[in-house]
C-alpha cells in the first residue's frame, strides 16, 4: 500500500520510537461508554480488521500508515498499556482538542502529555530516536462555532495555534527532538460541512478559515525551528495540500466518482454512520466499495483515503532520519 520509492529510508528509521498525540485515535476510547460509541460500533472497522477497532474509519488511519512507513507496528493505545512498550504509544483520543471539547471522555492534549509523563516515569526513554506525531483535528473549532458562531473563529484561531506551540514546546522540554505536525485539511470539503449547506463543491468560507489556521501554524513552526536548535526537527504534514491534490486527481489514486461524498451515511433524520434503531436495525448504508471512496463518514477518510494522504508524506518523513 505504501509506495516503493522509500523502502531504504523506512529501514533507516526502523529504530524510532513512535508517540502520537491529539486526535488520531487507534482505540483509546472506552468501548463501554455510550458517549463515545461510534468507533466501537459496526460498520467501523469494516475493511480492517473486519470489526470495530476504536478507529474513526473503516480500517487503518494516518497513525497506522506512518508507523508502517517507519517499519514499526502501530503504536498501542495508551489506555491499553500499563508499561511503556518498546516501539511507542498512541495517546490520542478521537474528538479531543487543546481545550475541553465534547465532554470529559475527550482527553485534552495537555492531559495526554500528562499521561505520557506518568507512563514514562522511572523509564529510560530514547528521546533522540523518538518521533512525535502531532495530529490536530480542529475539534476546538467545531465547539467554538456551535457556541459563538463563525465570526468568533478568526480570533480563536490565534489562540489555538498559540496553544499548539505551547504543547510542542512542552514536549521538547521533556526531551523530544523530532516532530511531525499536521495542519488542517480543507474543512470546507468535508461532507459534514457541505451537506447541511446543500453545496456540491467545497465551502470557500470554511476553507479560508482552515488556510488562516495553517498559515499561522507554519509561522509558529518556523519560530520553533529557529529557537529550538539544529538538533530539533519539525516537519509539517500538509493535509490541506494533500487533500486538495487527491480531490483534483482522484482517479490517479484509484478513487471513483463522488470523491466528496461519504461512503457510510445515515438514512434517516438524525442518523449517522453506525446508528441503529431500538431493535438494533441499521439506520445507515455503506457504499459498495470503500476502497474507491475517500471519505468514510462525514468527517473521516476511509483507509484508502488515509493511505493516499500518507503517501504524499513519505519524502518528508524520510528527512527525519
Amino acid at each position: 500500500m505504501v509506495s516503493d520509492g522509500c523502502i531504504s529510508c523506512a529501514l533507516c528509521l526502523a529504530s524510532f520510537f513512535f508517540f502520537s498525540f491529539c486526535s488520531q485515535d487507534t482505540g483509546n476510547h472506552d468501548k463501554q461508554n455510550p458517549k463515545v460509541w461510534q468507533p466501537w460500533k459496526s460498520p467501523y472497522g469494516y475493511t480492517w480488521p473486519g470489526n470495530p477497532s476504536g478507529r474513526y474509519s473503516d480500517g487503518f488511519v494516518l497513525t497506522d500508515f506512518i508507523a508502517k512507513f517507519l517499519n514499526l507496528p502501530s503504536p498501542m493505545p495508551s489506555s491499553q498499556v500499563k508499561e511503556m512498550p518498546d516501539t511507542g504509544v498512541n495517546f490520542a483520543y478521537g474528538g479531543s482538542g487543546l481545550f475541553y471539547t465534547y465532554g470529559p471522555e475527550y482527553i485534552t492534549i495537555s492531559e495526554q502529555i500528562d499521561q505520557f509523563e506518568q507512563l514514562a516515569k522511572g523509564k529510560s526513554i530514547d528521546y533522540d530516536n523518538s518521533l512525535v506525531l502531532f495530529v490536530y483535528g480542529g475539534n476546538d473549532y467545531s465547539v467554538q462555532l456551535q457556541k459563538n458562531g463563525v465570526r468568533s473563529i478568526p480570533f480563536f484561531i490565534s489562540r489555538v495555534v498559540r496553544q499548539i506551540s505551547v504543547q510542542l514546546r512542552r514536549l521538547h522540554k521533556l526531551g523530544f527532538r523530532r516532530f511531525a505536525v499536521t495542519n488542517l485539511e480543507p474543512a470546507g470539503c468535508l461532507p459534514s460541512i457541505r451537506m447541511p449547506q446543500n453545496i456540491m463543491n467545497c465551502s470557500r468560507t470554511d476553507n479560508a478559515l482552515s488556510s488562516l489556521h495553517n498559515r499561522l501554524l507554519s509561522q509558529s513552526l518556523v519560530t520553533l525551528r529557529t529557537f529550538r536548535g539544529r538538533n530539533s526537527k519539525y516537519i509539517l504534514l500538509d493535509q490541506y495540500k494533500s487533500f486538495l491534490q487527491i480531490f483534483s486527481s482522484g482517479a490517479d489514486y484509484g478513487f471513483g466518482e463522488g470523491l466528496l461524498q461519504s461512503c457510510c451515511i445515515g438514512i434517516m433524520k438524525g442518523a449517522v454512520c453506525g446508528s441503529v434503531d431500538e431493535h438494533g436495525f441499521p439506520m445507515y448504508k455503506v457504499c459498495n466499495d470503500s476502497s474507491r471512496a475517500f471519505f468514510w463518514d462525514g468527517v473521516h477518510p476511509t483507509q484508502a483515503g488515509w493511505e493516499a494522504v500518507s503517501r504524499n508524506y513519505e519524502i518528508l518523513l524520510s528527512s527525519l532520519s
